[in-house]
């Protein structure tokens, strides 16, 4: 996993996961390490489901389900060690560490293509909104001669797999509801599909967003501006269950 967090860019976060998760276990080691230990036999079941995967992937099931089996495997050992109290008390930082993992190649490559097809639509909307001419011709943009392509590293699952991780870590850190987290985790899918339409919007407005230092700023800029429409979205949700409950 560290190697795939080394090459592909879409997974750079993965070095900052573990670190999280060890960090709220330690935040949260008063409330787990009052648990009484209750160890279940059930952990050795999931540790052999592990091992099982394991062979699955030494026989070419590849990177993804290797490292899916290993984090079977940690799970198995804290319920065979400290029982179903302490999954539950450690079920975030479990949570956490689907982050990890590399991405399943099948499912990625399926679903690249239809994102660079609805960013470049959505892009055009965009320009034509504000009053730009604007040609597309399937995942590509003309706008005045000058060609935007959306490639396969502008698709949005660079936002989306970041911004995720984000919004479960804020989720904990700034609500103490528990449903807040799965509900940020819900809107990051259009927050980072239409940030990356707009940064592809604002690269045919201005061609020297296309490639280079610029082109890293922009987008760096834009995921910023993802963080921020995630604090709001958890301000709305909260507001509205204020309202709903009081």
């Amino acid at each position: 996993m560290f190697d795939q967090w080394s090459i592909d860019e879409d997974m750079s976060h993965g070095f900052v996961v573990p670190i999280v998760i060890l960090w709220i276990v330690w935040r949260e080691r008063a409330r787990w390490q009052a648990l009484p230990p209750e160890p279940n036999w059930w952990g050795l079941a999931l540790l052999a489901a592990g091992a099982g995967i394991q062979i699955l992937a030494a026989f070419g099931g590849g990177l993804f389900v290797a490292s899916a089996a290993f984090l079977v495997s940690a799970a198995g050992v804290v319920l065979y060690v400290g029982g179903f109290a302490f999954l539950r008390a450690w079920a975030l930082p479990l949570l956490l560490t689907l982050f990890m993992l590399p991405k399943l190649s099948i499912v990625y490559n399926q679903v690249t293509f239809p994102l660079q097809i609805l960013a470049s639509r959505i892009a055009a909307a965009m320009l034509s909104i504000v009053g730009v001419a604007v040609i597309r011709e399937g995942n590509i943009l003309d706008v005045a001669g000058h060609r935007v392509s959306v490639q396969e590293a502008c698709n949005g699952l660079r936002y989306l797999l970041s911004l995720g991780f984000i919004a479960v870590v804020y989720a904990y850190l700034s609500d103490p509801k528990p449903w807040m987290r799965f509900a940020l985790l819900t809107v990051v899918v259009p927050i980072a599909i239409v940030a990356n339409a707009l940064r592809v919007a604002a690269s045919g407005l201005l061609p020297a967003l296309d490639a280079g230092t610029a082109h890293t700023m922009a987008g760096a800029l834009v995921f910023v501006l993802c963080v921020g429409m995630l604090v709001l979205m958890r301000r709305l949700f909260d507001r509205a269950y204020s309202r709903y409950y009081a």
